[in-house]
């Protein structure tokens, strides 16, 4: 018999990254959000607007990496977390975020990626149907 229990705290841990929208919702483009994946939902607050889509609305991410040759011969990386998910209405809607080369940290990348793969799990669980 211990005085410590082990906890479970990676269920309910949450996930937050900043990133800019770049199209989906009614936002400007470029407006910095901050993107949260909870247990439940995944909360996006940008604009003073807040977004929230539960979980089981989300049907697709995906963390996609783009170079593009730099003006001083270098790669520039962007990154983009995209967001596939069904709407209010119940019609398939998108919501799309990237990373800034100069003022994006790589603790945003990792997540921004963490939270792709997060929801990627959960929606191919989610898909799963019992006979």
């Amino acid at each position: 018999m211990g005085f410590f229990k082990k906890s479970d705290s990676k269920k309910n841990q949450s996930i937050t990254v900043n990133l800019y929208h770049v199209d989906g919702l009614p936002l400007p483009e470029r407006n910095l959000c901050k993107i949260e994946l909870d247990s439940t939902q995944l909360n996006i607050d940008g604009g003073g607007t807040s977004f929230s889509i539960d979980v089981s609305q989300i049907k697709d991410a995906q963390f996609k990496v783009e170079n593009v040759p730099a003006p001083n011969g270098g790669i520039w990386m962007t990154c983009y977390l995209l967001i596939g998910y069904i709407n209010k209405s119940g019609q398939v809607s998108s919501a799309s975020f990237k990373t800034d080369n100069a003022t994006t940290k790589p603790r945003d990348i990792k997540y921004a990626r963490k939270i792709a793969d997060e929801l990627t799990l959960r929606t191919k669980n989610s898909n799963i149907v019992e006979l």
